[in-house]
């Protein structure tokens, strides 16, 4: 497994992980009785964080195609 494969799969865990987490926050802010915004934060900002690194793993796929380390 090439660096390049392991830095596009490590993208792909940790989008998943948060938006898992995201998810987790935002369910267990609606099931709850008293109404913590922490948790709110905290769905929002993992949801936005995947996001990010989406956005990051679709640039670091375009460098590295342009630079031409497709193997």
């Amino acid at each position: 497994m090439s660096l390049r494969q392991f830095h596009l799969l490590f993208v792909s865990i940790v989008t998943c992980l948060f938006l898992g987490l995201g998810g987790w926050a935002l369910v267990e802010y609606h099931q709850q009785e008293s109404q913590g915004s922490i948790l709110v934060w905290l769905g929002v900002a993992s949801l936005a964080t995947a996001v990010g690194v989406v956005i990051y793993g679709v640039w670091f796929l375009r460098k590295t195609r342009r630079l031409g380390l497709i193997e």
